[in-house]
């Protein structure tokens, strides 16, 4: 129902220590084969977004290596960058999974995600406390 592209991986996961992390990375079929992602705390500035498209491994993918086709990095690293501003804005937002996000050289379509939320205890020693 799209155009062919190369298959990527962006999303958001909560980590107990550093909070909600943004997560890139090769997608599809090879994301769990070759686990080639990177990871940057939220909210993330443009230069970090940069960074982190530049950083996996298997980037030279997505600059035309042996004459692939390149793809929207400036896309990319919009998206990026508006993932850490949700993580920010909707703290129950748990998860999120784009993946595949299908690249090409017009932009990014995320053809399958997944959402989790979870409730924001503002005051988790009161909570405990009300549950004794």
């Amino acid at each position: 129902m799209t155009e062919a592209g190369l298959d990527l991986i962006a999303g958001l996961t909560t980590d107990e220590t550093f909070g909600p992390l943004v997560v890139f990375g090769l997608g599809g079929v090879r994301a769990e084969l070759l686990l080639d992602r990177t990871l940057h705390a939220a909210p993330l500035t443009d230069a970090d977004a940069t960074r982190m498209v530049r950083e996996l491994r298997t980037s030279p993918l997505l600059f035309g290596y042996r004459g692939a086709p390149v793809v929207d990095t400036d896309e990319l690293e919009r998206l990026l960058v508006r993932i850490g501003w949700l993580a920010e804005q909707l703290p129950e937002l748990a998860e999120l999974d784009l993946n595949p996000l299908i690249t090409t050289s017009a932009g990014a379509v995320a053809v399958d995600f997944r959402v989790r939320l979870e409730p924001v205890v503002a005051h988790p020693e009161r909570a405990l406390r009300a549950l004794s």
